[in-house]
């Protein structure tokens, strides 16, 4: 006797597709308040939100290998930018006179600390690190 077992080939296809629609529906919730959206939809990690969390007004700034990256970051008023520290090492993020985020400890991020800085004013913004004087980026503050 042959035994076609069809049935268990269909469950198991629906079985994937409910599944794959809960993690898209979840992923793409406007509610949670970590959703984003990007050029590139929810959930998806971008330059400048590399965890795929940020809040529409809130980029992130990766430093890795003693390089910050994107650089430069662009900006528009009234956006916070903070600082992932990807390194095995401190490093800092500095403007003098303009903001100070302090010491940033490897694998964590300034905005955690609420060290984010927020943007009011149009203008291009050179920082760097107080604590290896190679390291150095830009933002840059649109309308």
């Amino acid at each position: 006797m042959v035994f076609n077992d069809s049935s268990a080939t269909t469950r198991s296809t629906v079985g994937t597709v409910v599944l794959l629609a809960l993690f898209a529906i979840g992923c793409g919730s406007a509610s949670s308040p970590t959703s984003t959206t990007s050029p590139t939809g929810p959930c998806t990690p971008t330059p400048t939100n590399p965890e795929g969390v940020n809040p529409p007004n809130l980029l992130t700034v990766t430093i890795r290998n003693g390089v910050y990256s994107p650089n430069p970051v662009m900006v528009k008023v009234g956006q916070t930018v903070n600082w992932l520290n990807s390194d095995t090492i401190a490093h800092t993020a500095t403007d003098p006179g303009v903001f100070d985020i302090g010491s940033i400890a490897p694998g964590s991020a300034a905005s955690t600390n609420g060290d984010g800085v927020t943007f009011n004013a149009v203008g291009t913004y050179n920082y760097h690190c107080t604590l290896h004087s190679n390291e150095a980026a830009t933002i840059i503050v649109t309308p």
